[in-house]
């Protein structure tokens, strides 16, 4: 703005007359406004700290709301030997491109030579904007009164109440001087400032300009070499504003990129209240102020564990607990997953599950279509192979080497026929399916799982080498296990389906905030629940139920263990500081470790547990 007001000073020197002796009164600048309008007021961290893009717009002309500036470009033949490179294109473009994204500023083109032309109307699509000052082209003479009388219409049909309105006009020549001054008077009448940019040596020219942006509440910029035009139309104050700076807390000031009326800083701010000062100085120095008020609240992720201990030892439960597997033996289980029939993989995984599941896990087996072959469709082919007992442990394992997959899949009567091997036991009860296939022998198995429900039995479904299924088979399984409130996992591999039966036979657990279950899964899986801070209860499936609060912060550990011992059931919290992070960043980068992790034969496996993790 100093070089713009040297020139300017030339000028006056050389024509040695003021904007009165020609003409028009100089108008006196506007009340200086100054408007914050982003950051909001709330925003959120994740990281204890955060940096925020401050923007808002300052000007002595009109409100401070809304821009709207009408680019008025001398496109002249003239301008092919006074700027052959066409520098009043790049310059234009720079300075549209320069202005904020956030800032809701319309903008429009004018071209005028002998006459004027509106090519592209306001609006606030920068890249039509563009487009428009690309296409402009060089021809005629220099109508100063007809650019900007097109440019006033244009604001007057589509410019914005409470808008700062102005009009940048540049021009390479000289123009009918009465014509001109009668437009920029009209300009002044509507609120319109005009800043006026001259390329060359012509002196009347100059002094014209200057009179125009004198009499609006304008500036003046003498530009004598074409490639400084980039340069000059950034650095032109186009509402009246010379600079903008911008604290925190008191913090030394940043000084503000302004451009078209709009300032934008980068500052640092803290959680809890930062109270950001925008100061606003006018070209003839007053000054004024904005102040707006941030609250940043931390929303780094909280990460929440549960364990349990019976009597010091790890537990899937806190009561004695019992749990039928049913394996389904259909044909189909022939099937081959890496070179092995699917049989053979559950026969391996399950008779090893029989030696690792925790001892007072009270253990029965059931399986369905193994006695009888496919061609028979003998829909009763269901059998308890092994009932709950102390000693069950060698005989399931014996079971299970027998099987030999031969029949049909009755799940339905299968199910109905495990609800009376549970008679006479007051432990917690689940059932746990695992299957490759859905029901076919026309029974109902949501029916069936209903009516376990009832009996307080909940049944768990793993679905096993399906693949590439129909989504429609994966959701009738799953439809089997929400409605005895239990959960369905995916398994493709020995190592998901040992991961499926570490989830599913535990007791199950739910995580609500309020009246809402935020998250849920079982004793011993170990997944972790990733939840923003605040205050939860976990409630245990267990008979009795157990509840217990918890309260977690941002960027913590919790690890919640429920501990039983002589009949007793107490709790304890153990907190520990987490690398700040965010809930989704927290899910993502869980999710990248179990897909990494599949290509080991021993890493756990992502399973469809839905939800497990709160996402918002």
């Amino acid at each position: 703005m100093r070089n713009a007001l040297i020139v300017t000073l030339i000028v006056l020197v050389c024509g040695n007359a003021t904007a009165a002796d020609r003409g028009l009164a100089a108008l006196d600048p506007g009340e200086l406004r100054v408007e914050i309008h982003s950051p909001s007021t709330d925003l959120v961290s994740t990281g204890g700290e955060l940096s925020v893009e401050v923007e808002g717009v300052a000007s002595t002309i009109g409100g401070v709301r809304f821009i709207d500036m009408m680019l008025v470009l001398d496109t002249s033949s003239s301008l092919r030997r006074t700027d052959p490179d066409q520098y009043r294109t790049i310059a234009a473009v720079g300075l549209v491109q320069s202005l904020s994204p956030k800032s809701d500023t319309q903008i429009g083109v004018i071209a005028f030579s002998s006459d004027s032309e509106l090519t592209q109307p306001l609006t606030s699509d920068r890249r039509d904007v563009v487009q428009a000052l690309l296409d402009l082209k060089r021809s005629g003479g220099t109508n100063l009164a007809a650019g900007i009388l097109t440019a006033l219409d244009e604001l007057k049909r589509n410019g914005r109440p409470e808008s700062s309105r102005v009009i940048m006009l540049f021009t390479d020549g000289m123009s009918n001087q009465k014509k001109a001054r009668a437009a920029a008077a009209q300009a002044q009448s509507q609120g319109v400032a005009i800043q006026t940019m001259l390329l060359g040596e012509n002196l009347k020219g100059g002094f014209l300009l200057e009179e125009i942006a004198a009499a609006t509440g304008g500036s003046f910029v003498w530009v004598l070499d074409p490639s400084k035009l980039p340069e000059a139309f950034l650095n032109l104050r186009t509402t009246g504003v010379d600079h903008v700076t911008l604290s925190v807390n008191g913090s030394e000031p940043v000084t503000a990129r302004l451009a078209g009326g709009t300032f934008t800083a980068t500052l640092p701010l803290q959680v809890g209240e930062n109270r950001i000062v925008a100061v606003a100085t006018s070209l003839d120095e007053q000054t004024k102020e904005s102040v707006v008020t941030v609250n940043v609240s931390d929303a780094s992720c909280a990460r929440l564990k549960v364990v349990a201990l019976n009597e010091g030892q790890p537990a899937l439960s806190l009561n004695e607990r019992s749990v039928e597997i049913v394996v389904d033996a259909s044909r189909s289980m022939w099937g081959q997953i890496n070179g092995k029939s699917k049989m053979a993989v559950a026969q391996e995984i399950l008779h090893d599950a029989s030696t690792w599941l925790p001892d007072d896990l009270n253990l029965a087996l059931r399986a369905y279509g193994n006695a009888s072959p496919s061609v028979e469709n003998n829909c009763t082919d269901s059998a308890l192979l092994v009932g709950f007992g102390a000693q069950s442990r060698a005989p399931i394992r014996r079971a299970i080497a027998g099987l030999r997959p031969r029949g049909q899949t009755p799940i339905a009567y299968a199910l109905r026929q495990a609800a009376g091997d549970f008679a006479g036991l007051d432990s917690e009860r689940a059932l746990v399916l695992v299957t490759d296939g859905i029901e076919s022998c026309g029974g109902n198995p949501v029916a069936a799982a209903r009516e376990l429900r009832e009996q307080g039995i909940m049944i768990h479904v793993i679905g096993f080498g399906m693949n590439n299924a129909a989504d429609e088979d994966g959701a009738r399984l799953r439809a089997i296990a929400e409605a005895s409130g239990g959960l369905y996992l995916s398994a493709n591999s020995a190592a998901e389906l040992r991961r499926a039966l570490e989830v599913t036979v535990g007791t199950r657990f739910r995580v609500w905030r309020e009246e809402t279950v935020v998250a849920r899964s079982v004793l011993g899986s170990n997944d972790p629940m990733f939840l923003p801070m605040g205050d939860y209860r976990v409630e245990l499936d267990s008979v009795p139920p157990h509840e217990v609060q918890i309260s977690l912060a941002a960027s913590e550990e919790l690890m919640l263990t429920l501990e039983k011992e002589r009949g007793v059931v107490t709790h304890s919290v153990r907190r520990a500081r987490l690398e700040p992070i965010s809930c989704e960043d927290a899910i993502a980068s869980m999710e990248r470790s179990r897909n990494g992790q599949l290509t080991s034969a021993t890493a756990a496996p992502p399973l469809e547990i839905a939800p497990i993790i709160h996402r918002g």
